[in-house]
């Protein structure tokens, strides 16, 4: 309701704004009015999208705490179509190896055309500069660039971050099962986030951490949806969902996932015999 009173308001303001410019300046009346009519219509376009969006989401919700992971019959027969041809992933043998292959960033080509590219720019330089052309510095900026870049690919293709991850995992006492249930578990997901079920822990693999949870200290695992709602200049721009897995224990962890591979995990978890709590938490 609030929103309407401002968007009204607003609405108002500009057809009083568009009197008094046509009366203060030599702009006539039928050339203001339509000019900020048009910045009305558009303000209330995207309140009643906004109302309409607010509406959906809170009907959304109710079905959500009852249990009902899907917005309509059509998206879950989407979801058991989806899940006949995504099933859970056994990893590699070698933890590390899987890991650095699940962290690889798909940006890793686009970073080796990006190092080659400003090589042959450099090249173009360096000749440039030796016929007495070009400037000296725009050379270093190029070079800096260059290794820069040549720097994240390397850390792509090796695996920097995932072999940060695996060292803090070898420092922890229970290493050794940590990996076995990891080897033994079930991957779901895709990157940047995963998560593994395994027969002794719940991995969860984000962005910024391996999180490795022992089942028998898990009080209970749920799935979450959050709504955030974008504004451009004031204006209602639309919504964006994100899902999550999360897992309690001492210290509430989650990971993020895409929906279907939220409900696939959370079905898998809640198979495997970890307290669950089928309602799903809406913010």
């Amino acid at each position: 309701m609030e929103n309407w009173k401002t968007t009204a308001i607003t609405a108002a303001a500009l057809v009083v704004a568009a009197v008094v410019m046509s009366q203060v300046s030599d702009v006539p009346l039928y050339i203001t009015l339509p000019v900020f009519a048009v910045v009305g219509a558009v303000l209330i376009i995207a309140t009643i999208i906004e109302y309409r969006d607010n509406k959906k989401s809170f009907d959304e919700a109710a079905r959500f705490r009852a249990g009902y992971a899907f917005k309509n019959q059509r998206e879950e027969n989407k979801y058991y179509a989806w899940a006949e041809k995504h099933p859970p992933q056994h990893p590699s043998q070698n933890m590390l190896r899987d890991l650095i292959n699940r962290y690889r960033a798909p940006r890793l080509v686009a970073e080796l055309l990006g190092v080659l590219a400003l090589g042959l720019v450099e090249i173009v330089l360096f000749k440039e500069r030796a016929e007495g052309r070009g400037e000296e510095g725009v050379i270093y900026i190029v070079l800096g660039l260059m290794i820069l870049l040549l720097y994240f690919a390397l850390s792509n293709i090796f695996g920097f971050k995932a072999r940060r991850f695996y060292n803090r995992l070898t420092d922890m006492p229970e290493f050794l099962n940590i990996e076995r249930s990891y080897q033994e578990g079930l991957m779901v997901g895709s990157s940047p986030s995963f998560l593994n079920i395994g027969s002794e822990y719940i991995i969860l693999l984000t962005p910024k951490a391996v999180i490795p949870i022992k089942r028998s200290e898990i009080q209970r695992v749920c799935r979450a949806t959050v709504l955030t709602a974008y504004y451009t200049n004031s204006i209602y721009s639309g919504t964006k969902e994100t899902h999550f897995i999360k897992v309690y224990s001492s210290v509430q962890q989650r990971v993020q996932l895409k929906k279907f591979s939220m409900i696939l995990a959370y079905e898998l978890l809640k198979s495997t015999g970890l307290p669950a709590d089928d309602t799903i938490d809406m913010r």
